[in-house]
């Protein structure tokens, strides 16, 4: 069983992502941001890679920075 759900999976996690945050080594999961491929990349602690494709950058923007204020939350925002 490979860790990757598919191909266009396995040959983005080879590539750095324009961004990324978390650390599946230290944390519950690492996640990669490939903006010209509307893509994030996740990987849990287990080493599995999950792909989430998305049709407009909106939707890639709104998703990434609910990732980034869940992995980097402000303590004492409400």
């Amino acid at each position: 069983m490979s860790k990757f759900p598919s191909k266009e999976a396995e040959e983005l996690y080879a590539h750095q992502p324009e961004d990324e945050a978390g650390d599946s080594s230290e944390g519950p999961v690492w996640h990669g941001l490939y903006q010209l491929e509307s893509v994030i990349l996740t990987e849990d602690s287990q080493g599995f890679v999950h792909l989430l494709k998305y049709e407009t950058t909106a939707e890639l923007n709104k998703a990434w920075e609910l990732i980034i204020q869940n992995t980097y939350p402000v303590e004492g925002a409400s």
